[in-house]
């Protein structure tokens, strides 16, 4: 055999063996992954912290309220580029009771968009664990971010995107994974239809 066959027969080889990885590879890593990079995207199970419990998610927490949006206040592109859709949106709310903390009976409270957590819908009323930790400061080649443009002491932006959301209706609190189960099945966190004075001593008690 001569070495440019026996060339030809390793380059071969080595072919075979890297398609033959690639259904291991996306096994193991998910395809949003390798679509974003070490940049990351849209927050999912992949790419921001689960919490376990209650206690983990109330203590990541500034504040838990129980709150109705009351207006869409502005809409905003956190991280700007040619071509960018405004995806964020400023919503302000009454807060009833802080579960959670204290503050004004009027704030502001961001949200976005992503399959298995639709935005907030003005009139409804929610459980929000909420934090005003805001990190603008990207490192290249990351595009540089936005912040909105309410007060930042009273905006709050949602722990764990559709982990701290929490539906009221009837005076019954359901989590995103009881409204959205083939969506939301990776969260660990949840209610299912729990009165609303349980659900709020369940979360003080955490």
């Amino acid at each position: 055999m001569t070495y440019a066959r026996r060339v030809e027969i390793a380059i071969l080889i080595i072919v075979v063996v890297a398609i033959a990885s690639v259904p291991f590879i996306l096994s193991v890593v998910p395809f949003n992954q390798l679509l974003s990079g070490s940049g990351g995207g849209p927050g999912n199970e992949e790419s921001r912290e689960l919490y376990n419990s209650f206690a983990s998610l109330k203590g990541n927490s500034t504040i838990v309220a129980l709150l109705t949006v009351t207006k869409l206040n502005s809409t905003y592109c956190d991280s700007p580029h040619t071509g960018c859709i405004a995806a964020n949106f400023v919503f302000q709310a009454n807060v009833t009771s802080y579960v959670k903390g204290s503050g004004p009976i009027s704030i502001y409270v961001t949200d976005f968009t992503e399959a298995g957590d639709p935005l907030l819908v003005v009139g409804d009323q929610y459980v929000l664990f909420l934090t005003n930790n805001w990190n603008c400061a990207p490192s290249p080649p990351a595009p540089p971010c936005v912040l909105p443009q309410t007060q930042l002491s009273v905006t709050y932006h949602i722990v764990g995107g559709p982990q701290g959301k929490f539906d009221v209706r009837d005076n019954l609190v359901y989590g995103l994974k009881s409204l959205y189960p083939p969506l939301d099945d990776w969260i660990r966190v949840d209610a299912k239809g729990i009165p609303l004075d349980q659900f709020v001593k369940q979360v003080q008690n955490a």
